[in-house]
């Protein structure tokens, strides 16, 4: 039985042989051709689950029987948001000392990223709570918290050990913070950057790698991670153009993160886009083959199964709440829009979904 907390309620996935009369279904249910059999807040009787069980629906998602009035209080997330928003304090500071001083404060970051690594992994998934941010002129140190905490999720999904799971937050934490030496006015720039700025902004990777590396005694699979982040399994990345075989277990990881985090932050083409995880996931579908399929499938699969419900603007104007999550095409799931109609995105791939709304 899987959890998931909303803005408000618990929601259980719960089994449907398990389901008894008086429980308030969290998510529409919906026939295979989009039609909703049992709307969302409808209150389960035994007819209902006998009607289920006909139509071989094996799991629905309800709200939890006895939750806590306001499960933003429980003390997991709460200690995750608290240690989210100190990290991002202490690698600002830190970033700054950087550039002041050209050294790497590893004993500050290390502190930093195994409390990030403790916390997001006892609270389970709040990668959604962490794009519920007021807008910021600098998203470089949302960041490398993000990055760090994603990963440290993906690590923990893929079965690492605790200590491993550390190291990987922590090279995520550092994994840009090479871009400390790039002019402020690059990583602001609002729009798409010039071929000539964007050689500029890519040598982030080779002076990350050079800061990391006076550091004594640091791990060389940090200083791996950090050089390589933006390689690519078949040989298109940067800065070396290697391929899958001698490309670091955990830059792996953190390219998965980096490139989920970098749709929703740094690289939005508007304000609206940083808060559509259905197409950063799309994005990490379409560049799979150049990812490691075991942390992009594993990362993304996880991710959509947290992502129904939500209420979305489409690309052709239209809002609605998503009732079904297309895994492989996230952002052309099915949406049920306002005026009650369903209408599944897949078969329009002029429209798709274009932000949460918040």
């Amino acid at each position: 039985m899987r959890e998931i907390t909303d803005e408000k309620r618990k929601i259980i996935e719960h089994r449907t042989d398990f389901l008894v009369p008086g429980m308030e279904l969290a998510h529409d249910i919906c026939s295979a051709d989009g039609k909703i059999l049992f709307a969302k807040n409808s209150i389960i009787s035994q007819h209902n689950i006998q009607k289920l069980g006909n139509w071989q629906i094996p799991k629905v998602f309800v709200y939890a029987e006895v939750t806590a009035a306001n499960p933003i209080v429980d003390p997991k997330i709460q200690k995750f948001l608290n240690t989210y928003n100190q990290s991002v304090l202490v690698v600002q500071k830190a970033f700054d000392d950087i550039r002041a001083t050209q050294k790497v404060p590893l004993d500050t970051f290390t502190a930093t990223a195994a409390d990030i690594a403790e916390s997001v992994t006892e609270a389970g998934n709040v990668i959604d709570r962490l794009y519920n941010l007021p807008p910021c002129d600098d998203y470089t140190m949302y960041h490398s918290v993000n990055v760090s905490a994603i990963s440290a999720l993906i690590a923990t999904w893929l079965k690492f050990p605790p200590e491993q799971v550390n190291a990987i937050s922590l090279a995520g934490l550092l994994h840009d913070v090479g871009k400390s030496l790039l002019p402020p006015e690059l990583l602001h720039k609002p729009y798409k950057l010039s071929p000539e700025e964007y050689e500029q902004y890519r040598k982030h990777v080779s002076y990350g790698y050079e800061l990391v590396s006076k550091i004594p005694d640091i791990s060389q699979s940090i200083t791996a991670a950090v050089f390589q982040h933006h390689e690519r399994r078949d040989g298109s990345g940067y800065p070396g153009g290697i391929t899958d075989y001698y490309i670091h277990p955990y830059a792996k990881i953190i390219a998965v993160a980096d490139l989920y985090d970098e749709g929703l932050t740094i690289n939005r083409e508007n304000p609206q886009s940083m808060l559509s995880p259905y197409c950063s996931l799309q994005k990490l579908w379409d560049e799979v083959y150049r990812l490691d399929p075991k942390a992009c499938i594993t990362f993304a699969d996880t991710m959509a199964d947290f992502l129904s419900g939500n209420r979305v603007m489409l690309t052709d104007g239209r809002e609605g709440r998503v009732v079904f999550i297309n895994k492989k095409k996230p952002s052309s799931s099915m949406v049920q829009l306002d005026d009650g109609s369903v209408v599944d995105l897949s078969e329009h791939p002029e429209v798709y979904i274009h932000y949460v709304v918040r």
